[in-house]
Formats: structure tokens, C-alpha cells, sequence
């Protein structure tokens, strides 16, 4: 390596590690927490399903006299929960509206407040059942799934028995106008009906072989099962601040925009955590996370790679949690004409000439030097993937594609001929997301971009912020960190990434072809003939440059010496099943 090209790397890695740790812009300060005192409406107060409540509530009202269970309530003979706190630090807890209509995946992982239908094996990944006692029954035809619910499941404080009135409130309400629910076109296309106080049907207009596992499991957990007698008690508001659940941590504060504390539900039907305390904390900074880590301030933290070093060194334990997903940079702007929001100006966009905009396209790819940002900045964790697309989808992957090459000379040849010889102005997002080395990876990219004569403006900003935008399809112009992570299948998670009907933070495109192809897959019950139809997917994504793919990636989890053994769930991309953490 030439001296030159050595300062050029050393440079790099210096610009990306002071960018990795110097403070984001103040926020804007979290509104004023209301009184301990809840309201007891009847009704919910009018308010957009995406936007921040103007209060959160510091303590559940009081339950509602003489609940009864229609049957005993599930329960299990435990130890009792050891008088131990153990406090996670995370980068967001998401739009701190924890009610299904609201786009909240992360959050819902994070919250053991609240279960699903059904679960998956930690370790295979396979569907196992949760508040459902089956699998997944489906009729013959596959337009209807029969769900049988577990009988004795008590929701938190005394709000009652689980029955089937609860999960129809719940699936109606993620798909319900409105909604932002990562599924919400899934869950909007559902008919429920009750057929008894623990069973139901969930009719659908044609088959979707997706729907329980893309929609109800806590491998991609969108829908939680609520009280509905509790959200109807207090309103929405005050449901989504403070959420009822049967999961086997309770929440007793919500300090918004800082904190979560749960304690634990002694004999749980499912499992009793082994502590009492359960607090997520949030802490933006990787330095001040590692900080509080070596002075026992806290447990648990997902960190950026670049700093697994600096975190061995303090003592910590380091787990990695692999192949959970694959990031890049999202190309905002690339929207159906429809929209209000297009701009045929975008230079990634040019709809008067697509051939330039290719062209741009490409040459954004091949700025990127991808095996250096890997060395450098993920500390050597991590490999070349050639779409930006689940890590488990070899089965949809062809061979013959190789992730882009680095020929930033061929990049200014490409912009020059696209009409941007001296380059363009553009804004790169930048967030801290919790098991995403989000921020890092746009900073890496920005640098390159600008080595090809791009004028990169830098846009902190927090996740929630950055997720209402790319639901109203307000980043027109705007790159931005993208990733897909670990499905079940290669083949899930396809309408919540480039549907024109997505409403979730992973939206990174719309396009006319692709969106008749995932028709075609969402129909297709045989699973070799829909990784077929997929694969035509990522074969329009690659060949048009459609993203900026960077990394197979894994997450480390700093840990503490007082956590012992902790089954977290393969290829997850948050951190998640805090109630199997035993302590040492």
C-alpha cells in the first residue's frame, strides 16, 4: 500500500471514530411527564397514530373492580424473582406509542410486557405456540386460520382473562385506517370472527401463506395482544404510554424518551424471570454506554463494533450475535410518479431520463470502498453481500451476482456522463439505531461519496423522527442507513421493504414490476416457486443499483460479569427475551 493510500485509511478510520463519538445535537426536550393520577375516559383522545403522545404517564391506574378469570388462571410454581435489577441500555425505544396501529417492531421486543400467538425456537427458528395453543390451522384453501387460545392467561393488574374479543381487538386495530403497522396491509385484509370465548377464525380474502409467521411471531413481532377492556378504560393514550399485557415482566414507569421499568409477574404461566427489575435505558453515545457498562451502571448494551476493542479492554463479555441482517444505504425519492411527494429531479430518480439515473445509481456503488468500511469500521466483522436483502435468502440468491465493485474513477466517468461532472448536493441521514452500526456505515459512505466529487450534507436525526418521514415518503433526495434483517424464510418481510403499500421504517423503494411480483409470492403456497419469484425481486434490485448494499452484519452485546446464560433468538437484530436471562 502506497503512503498515500495509507493517510487516506488512517484518515477514514480517525473522520469515523470521531463521528462515531461526538454528540448528536441536543433533542428536543421530552415533553413533561403528567402525574402519577391517570384519566379513566371512556373514549380515546383524537390523535395521529405516529405522533408522540404529549404526557407519559409515570404509574397504570388503578385495575377494575372485580375481575374475575373465566377460568383459573395458568400458572406455574417459581423461586421467587431474586431482588436484582438489571438495567439494558438501547439507542431508541421507538415511538413510545406502544399500541399495534403505530409502527413499532423494535419496541415490542423490547417490551416483555406483552406476548404473541405464537413464538419461535430460539434456536431453529421454527413456529412454536405462545397465546395460541396450536400452530397455525389453516383451511384447505388457505383463506382461513382457525386460532384456539390458551385458557387461563391473566392480563396484567387485574384486567381479566385472554379471550378471542382481545385478539380481534387487536388485529383490527393494526389494520385499521391509519395504521402504520409495519403489516398493516396484511392485518387490513383480515375478517376476524369470534366462534367461542377462546377460538376464532381470521378469514382472508385469498391465501397468504405469510400471514401468521410475517405477522405474529416474536421473531418479527408486529402484534401484540391487548387488553381490550383496559384500552377502552383508559383511551389509547394512556394505553399505548403505559401497555397492559400478559408477557412476565409488568411495566411500572414509562419515563418518555429515557426509560422503561418492568418488574417481574411472580409464577408467570410461561416462564418467571429469575430477577426482579428489568430497566431499558436510553443512551444514544457507544462511549457512554461502554462507560456505564465498566462502572456497573449497567448490564447489557448492543455496540457498535468499532468499539469491541475499547469494550474487552473495561472488562466486559462480548457476544456475538451473527448474521442478523444486511445494511447499506436506502436511496430516498424512489417512489411510484402518484406521489405527492416525487421529485423526477433527484439525481438517483431522473424520470425524464432513467438511463442517467441508472448511471447515478451505479456510480454511488462503485464510490464505495465496502471491504475497507468492513476492516475499519466494523472492526472486521462482517462480509461482502451483493443486495440489500435478508442473509438467509442464498436459497433466492444467484451465484453469478458479486457485490459491486470499488472503481471510484468509473464513478466520476458515470456521474460526468449522467450530467453531474462536478457532482450534486444531497443529505445523508444519520441515527443511532440499537443493533445497527447505522450512524457509522453513513458517515463511511458520506466520505466516498465525497472523494467522487458529492457534496454530502450530514442530517442527525433520532430514528422516530426519520421513521414518520419514510412512512409520508418525505425523503425524496435524502440517502439514509437501510438494512434487512434475518427472516424466517428469505422470502418474508417483502411487502414491509418495497410494497407502495410498506409502512414501516425498512420502506427502501416502490416499483411497478416488483410490486406485482410480491402479489405473485404473497399467493404462492409452494415454497420452491415463491424463492423463484423472489429471486426475479432481487434480480431487478441488483441490476438497477437500486441500493447501496455494504455488509453482511452482526451485532455485539457488551454484558456485564453478573449475566449468565441468556438464549437470545438466531439472527436477531434487537435485543430481545430478557425474561431468560439468568443471573450468575
Amino acid at each position: 500500500m502506497t503512503r498515500k493510500s495509507v493517510a487516506g485509511t488512517v484518515a477514514l478510520v480517525l473522520g469515523l471514530l470521531l463521528a462515531a463519538c461526538s454528540p448528536e445535537p441536543a433533542p428536543t426536550p421530552p415533553p413533561t411527564p403528567a402525574p402519577a393520577a391517570r384519566s379513566t375516559q371512556t373514549a380515546p383522545p383524537a390523535a395521529k397514530p405516529t405522533t408522540k403522545p404529549t404526557s407519559a404517564p409515570t404509574s397504570k391506574p388503578p385495575p377494575p373492580p372485580a375481575a374475575k378469570p373465566t377460568t383459573k388462571p395458568l400458572s406455574k410454581a417459581a423461586p421467587a424473582p431474586k431482588a436484582e435489577k438489571v438495567t439494558v441500555l438501547v439507542a431508541n425505544l421507538g415511538q413510545e406509542g406502544f399500541l399495534p396501529h403505530n409502527d413499532n417492531m423494535a419496541a415490542y421486543k423490547l417490551l416483555s410486557a406483552y406476548e404473541a400467538l405464537w413464538d419461535v425456537d430460539p434456536d431453529t427458528r421454527e413456529l412454536r405456540p405462545m397465546l395460541a395453543q396450536t400452530l397455525p390451522e389453516w383451511s384447505e384453501d388457505r383463506k382461513t386460520l382457525n386460532v384456539t387460545l390458551r385458557q387461563g392467561v391473566q392480563f396484567h393488574d387485574g384486567w381479566g382473562e385472554l379471550t378471542a374479543e382481545d385478539v380481534k381487538f387487536s388485529i383490527e386495530m393494526a389494520g385499521r385506517k391509519g395504521s402504520v403497522n409495519a403489516s398493516v396491509r396484511n392485518f387490513a385484509n383480515a375478517r376476524v370472527e369470534i366462534q367461542g370465548p377462546y377460538k376464532l377464525a381470521i378469514r382472508l380474502p385469498a391465501p397468504d401463506w405469510a400471514w401468521a409467521s410475517l405477522n405474529m411471531t416474536s421473531g418479527r413481532f408486529v402484534l401484540p395482544i391487548l387488553s381490550k377492556k383496559y384500552v377502552e378504560k383508559v383511551g389509547e393514550q394512556e394505553a399505548g404510554n403505559m401497555p397492559i399485557g400478559t408477557g412476565p415482566f409488568r411495566l411500572v414507569k414509562h419515563e418518555f424518551g429515557q426509560a422503561l421499568e418492568f418488574e417481574a409477574v411472580p409464577n408467570h404461566w410461561r416462564v418467571t424471570p429469575d430477577y426482579k427489575t428489568l430497566v431499558l435505558k436510553v443512551i444514544t453515545e457507544p462511549g457512554t454506554a461502554v462507560s456505564m457498562l465498566r462502572t456497573g451502571e449497567a448490564d447489557i448494551a448492543a455496540i457498535p463494533l468499532s468499539f469491541v476493542p475499547e469494550a474487552r479492554t473495561a472488562g466486559m463479555e462480548i457476544r456475538l450475535q451473527r448474521n442478523i441482517g444486511v445494511i447499506g444505504i436506502g436511496l430516498g425519492g424512489l417512489y411510484q410518479p402518484s406521489r405527492d411527494t416525487f421529485d423526477p429531479n433527484v439525481p438517483w430518480v431522473l424520470a425524464k431520463d432513467p438511463e442517467k439515473a441508472l448511471k447515478v445509481r451505479k456510480a454511488l456503488n462503485l464510490a464505495v470502498n465496502r471491504q475497507e468500511i468492513i476492516d475499519k469500521v466494523l472492526n472486521g466483522i462482517g462480509g461482502l453481500w451483493p443486495v440489500l436483502t435478508t442473509p438467509n435468502a442464498d436459497a433466492s440468491m444467484d451465484p453469478a451476482w458479486k457485490p459491486y465493485p470499488y472503481d471510484p474513477e468509473q464513478a466520476k466517468r458515470l456521474l460526468a456522463e449522467a450530467g453531474f461532472p462536478n457532482g450534486f448536493e444531497t443529505t445523508m441521514i444519520q441515527f443511532a439505531s440499537t443493533g445497527h452500526a447505522s450512524r457509522e456505515i453513513a458517515e463511511a459512505v458520506a466520505i466516498y461519496w465525497e472523494k467522487i466529487g458529492i457534496k454530502v450534507k450530514r442530517l442527525p436525526m433520532d430514528q422516530a423522527t426519520h421513521r414518520t418521514r419514510q412512512v409520508g415518503r418525505k425523503n425524496a433526495g435524502f440517502a439514509y442507513p437501510a438494512w434487512r434483517t434475518y427472516a424466517d424464510e428469505g422470502t418474508l418481510g417483502i411487502v414491509s421493504y418495497w410494497s407502495t403499500k410498506a409502512t414501516g421504517l425498512g420502506l427502501q423503494f416502490e416499483h411497478p414490476q416488483v410490486e406485482e411480483l410480491i402479489a405473485r409470492a404473497q399467493a404462492e403456497p409452494d415454497k420452491e416457486k415463491r424463492l423463484a419469484i423472489i429471486r426475479e425481486i432481487y434480480k431487478i434490485i441488483y441490476e438497477n443499483y437500486l441500493a447501496v448494499p455494504i455488509s453482511l452484519e452482526h451485532i455485539a452485546i457488551a454484558a456485564s460479569k453478573k449475566v449468565g446464560d441468556w438464549p437470545t433468538l438466531t439472527g436477531d437484530a434487537w435485543l430481545s427475551r430478557f425474561e431468560h436471562i439468568k443471573l450468575k
